[in-house]
């Protein structure tokens, strides 16, 4: 039997805070969310064995806790801030403040069974930026052109300026990612046999490598749920509802759409699959997410494989 003692840190992480809880019997302490002050408090914690800290993800807020962490080789995990929240009502706390969520990832902690999240490599870390990025242009850009149709012609030069400036901006970040890849032989290799399956195209692959660097690390239905395409059971009685998906990695769900899209049409094994599963009465888009969890499922066989691990 595993006996070891483990230091759970949790950690509430806001824009220029964080509230700090070491151990059930103490208060939370606010601190700023900066490099300088997480190293003052590991000079105070470090006589503690085994440290563990959690925290959520807050949309990026968390990444100078979490690079720290990495950096320092503390064990760290991220997990979904709506797992916490779920767990804070089923304990009956409606309230929401910095320190009661602190006192929630703690005894959240406590109760589950927490993964450690992985430190990314270097090159991924970088894809993963410069991703985020190109998500940011390619919505500017759609947003720009929408305006195009709704505006006066006094406006529109400005609006095709600006258009062009964004297509620059992601030409010169898709170029980056491209060598980024390039200077990597695991991501290379991983990124051949991700574009090897018809339907999977070279933004899907990175969008795989960036936000999915567990695939062919876990079983199957860890990576369908992962994905956010798992199909949960909501039947109560004699009454049977519809599965649903959710959940999961958004950004990863819609490139498998538009993925499942173009397979079902040139993919002739996902092809088959979707005209069978609507001949046989399914709706055209629960084909599609059964399309989608095939292809997550062949993209995590052929990884692993390989043996090809992308973080």
């Amino acid at each position: 039997m595993d006996t070891q003692v483990v230091s759970i840190i949790a950690v509430d992480v806001s824009k220029d805070t964080l509230e700090v809880l070491i151990g059930p019997n103490s208060q939370a302490v606010s601190m700023s969310n900066c490099s300088e002050a997480l190293r003052r408090l590991l000079k105070k914690i470090k006589a503690l064995p085994n440290l563990h800290f959690i925290c959520e993800a807050t949309g990026g807020y968390e990444r100078t806790l979490v690079n720290f962490l990495h950096e320092n080789r503390i064990t760290v995990s991220i997990v979904s801030p709506s797992r916490v929240r779920d767990f804070a009502r089923s304990e009956g706390v409606k309230a929401k403040t910095d320190p009661i969520d602190a006192k929630m990832l703690l005894r959240f902690a406590q109760e589950k069974e927490l993964r450690p999240t992985t430190p990314p490599t270097p090159q991924r870390q970088e894809i993963l930026a410069r991703m985020d990025r190109r998500s940011h242009l390619a919505e500017q850009l759609k947003r720009e052109k929408t305006r195009l149709k709704n505006s006066p012609s006094a406006i529109h030069s400005s609006i095709r300026q600006m258009c062009d400036f964004i297509k620059l901006q992601l030409k010169e970040i898709e170029a980056q990612i491209k060598e980024l890849i390039r200077s990597d032989q695991n991501l290379t290799f991983a990124y051949k046999v991700l574009t090897a399956v018809t339907g999977i195209g070279q933004v899907s692959a990175w969008t795989i490598i960036a936000y999915m660097p567990e695939l062919g690390q876990l079983t199957r239905n860890e990576v369908v749920a992962l994905a956010g395409l798992a199909p949960y059971n909501q039947d109560s009685g004699k009454t049977q509802k519809p599965r649903r998906i959710f959940g999961g990695r958004a950004k990863v769900r819609k490139c498998l759409y538009l993925a499942a899209l173009t397979a079902s049409t040139h993919n002739s094994v996902i092809k088959t699959y979707v005209e069978g599963l609507k001949k046989r009465g399914k709706h055209h888009k629960s084909a599609l997410t059964a399309a989608m969890r095939k292809l997550i499922i062949h993209c995590h066989y052929l990884l692993k494989k390989h043996e090809i691990v992308i973080a």
